[in-house]
This record gives C-alpha cells, structure tokens and sequence, in this order.
C-alpha cells in the first residue's frame, strides 16, 4: 500500500527565527548533573557551527548586568541585553519582545535555552515537523525520562515520518520549543502563566495545559537535540562527541 507524503497545512513562511536564551550565572541549573567537558559557552559554540543560516537568522538574549563581559558579545548576531535575575522573568521578558516583534503570522519562532545541544541539520529537521498536520509545537529532544519514568507507563504516541527521521506526540517539553508566531501569540497567556510570580517556569504544566486547550506537541525521534544532563539526555546519540572543541568551534 503506498501512502502520500502529507501536504503542508500551512506554508513556511521565510526563514526560522532562533531566540536563544543565555544568563550570566544560573543557580537554577547549579545542582544538575552535567555531561564531561560541559560548558554554556560550549553549547553556544555548538548551536552557531550547526545553524543553517541559509534557513535559520539567530537573536540572543543575555540576561546579566549590563557591566559583565559575555561570550554571546563578541559574536556578530543581534545581542539583546536586560535584567530580570531569574529563569522565569527572563522567559517572560523574551516572550513580551517575541510577540511584539511584526513577524508573519506562519514565521517559525524557536526559543532555546543555553543548555542545549544540537545536531547538525537540526534546522531543517524542524521545518519538516510542521508539514505534518495538526503540529502546533515541535521539541527537537526525545526526553529520556518518557522511557523509563514510571508516570509515563501508559504514555501512549501518535507517530508520524518525514524525510529525514520519525516523530510522536509528547505531553510536555521545556522551555526551548518551536511554534509559529501566530499560534505564541494566540497562547501568550497560556505562556506567561506558568512563569508568572516564579522563579522557575512551570514549562510541564504549561505543556498539559496547551494539550488541554488541542495542542499538538511532537518531538524528533531520535532527537535533533538533548538538554545536557545525561540521565535525561536524548537516546541513541553520544552527546559527549558535542562537546569536544573541534565540534564546538567547527563553522
């Protein structure tokens, strides 16, 4: 039986805009476990020698007091400077920019953390996951704890296939995802909840909720990228090759 490849529901629309999030010095993930070699600044590395930019225009968000030198500083992409102190009012302030900004309305926005790691190709791998109909929100990281977490012994997944790998619906996902702009701006409010009058979001909370309200969430399997701690680090990749120098530094 042969099927045909799914049309997209909407076209996409320019290019990716990538809003990757960085702080100075964050206590939140202070007490996490880390993979060896590990360093913010070697994720940024990381993102910059694996970013198509010929798909993908980067914006980052520092926020740090305004005398402290940063890495983020001496690259050439715009470098959006504030003070909000914690991870929660950070995020809040990088949605309020986001949905202010006069983007169209399909423009794909992906927000990501400065804990992250990325595969290459990563970008066209995400432009793919919204060809398939109904997707409302893409995580390119396949959360290791949705294989072996007790809560998540009945998780049952829809699957679908694209060109370059396998994706399945997921409840939740941290805060670096990727949606249209239109649909962040319909669920700002949503968005903002969970952050506001915390000190940490509430990023899976915020995730059941949109699934509450029809969102669909799917990741990459396997994952295009991984959250770097290891116990919870996407499957079937070996991350730690990610953090080596001529990886990192790689353009």
């Amino acid at each position: 039986m042969f099927f045909k490849r799914p049309q997209h529901p909407k076209p996409i629309f320019g290019k990716l805009e990538v809003f990757a999030r960085h702080c100075y010095a964050s206590k939140i993930s202070s007490h996490k476990e880390r993979p060896p070699g590990f360093s913010q600044e070697k994720c940024f590395r990381n993102l910059l020698s694996t970013i198509d930019r010929s798909k993908a225009n980067l914006t980052c968000f520092l926020d740090t007091p305004p005398y402290v030198s940063h890495f983020v500083d001496t690259e050439e992409d715009p470098v959006i400077r504030f003070e909000r102190g914690s991870e929660a009012a950070s995020f809040l302030y990088l949605l309020e920019h986001i949905a202010s900004l006069s983007l169209h309305p399909d423009t794909i926005i992906y927000i990501v953390e400065d804990d992250y790691l990325h595969r290459a190709g990563w970008a066209e791998v995400l432009l793919e996951a919204f060809s398939l109909p109904g997707v409302d929100y893409v995580t390119l990281y396949d959360h290791r704890d949705k294989y072996f977490d007790p809560s998540y012994r009945k998780l049952t997944s829809k699957l679908f296939a694209t060109e370059s790998c396998h994706w399945r619906t997921t409840p939740s996902t941290t805060n670096t995802f990727a949606t249209r702009f239109q649909t962040l701006v319909d669920d700002l409010k949503i968005q903002k909840r969970y952050s506001l009058n915390r000190t940490i979001s509430a990023d899976h909370q915020k995730f059941i909720a949109l699934q509450k309200k029809g969102r669909m969430l799917v990741s990459s399997v396997p994952g295009f990228s991984t959250h770097a701690e290891p116990k919870f680090a996407s499957p079937c990749t070996d991350w730690n090759l990610y953090l080596e120098e001529e990886l990192c530094n790689s353009r």
